[in-house]
């Protein structure tokens, strides 16, 4: 994908981090969240390679032989240009090079475009986690998707 670089995240990336964030989900993680996730699992952006501008970050845990994916998350200006897929392809990747045998991750029930980007990769539904996020007028379901590395 031309324009666009993917690097390691910076705890000095953080501010567009959350702004990425914030802008992207209606319930986002919180910075202290990010905090702690940084130096405990692999950490991600999507740069603009000319304007060092943040367009996306994604983050993945890795527990023996399993990856989990923890949060994916394209700023809207960077939506529909193939970011989130360069993320996901990277940290796929980054899991197989680590020996890893299967991925998981929860999405939002109602977020179709995940699910079309998720499938496209190889997973498929295992379960649905009741009541999981929080939603405007209460809660909604995540469903559980795996894949096979």
């Amino acid at each position: 994908m031309s324009g666009i670089l993917i690097r390691p995240m910076l705890e000095s990336d953080l501010d567009q981090v959350m702004a990425n964030e914030n802008a992207a989900y209606e319930f986002p993680w919180t910075r202290g969240i990010f905090e702690s996730n940084l130096k405990r699992h692999y950490a991600i952006v999507a740069a603009d390679s000319r304007t060092q501008q943040l367009l996306g970050h994604a983050l993945l845990s890795r527990v023996l032989d399993e990856a989990h994916v923890l949060n994916i998350a394209v700023a809207p200006k960077g939506q529909r240009r193939g970011i989130g897929r360069a993320m996901l392809e990277d940290i796929l990747e980054h899991a197989r090079e680590h020996d890893c045998l299967e991925a998981f991750l929860e999405v939002r029930e109602s977020n179709r475009p995940a699910f079309t980007l998720y499938h496209s990769f190889g997973f498929n539904e295992i379960g649905v986690r009741k009541n999981y996020y929080p939603a405007k007028g209460g809660k909604e379901d995540a469903i559980l998707l795996a894949c096979a590395l």
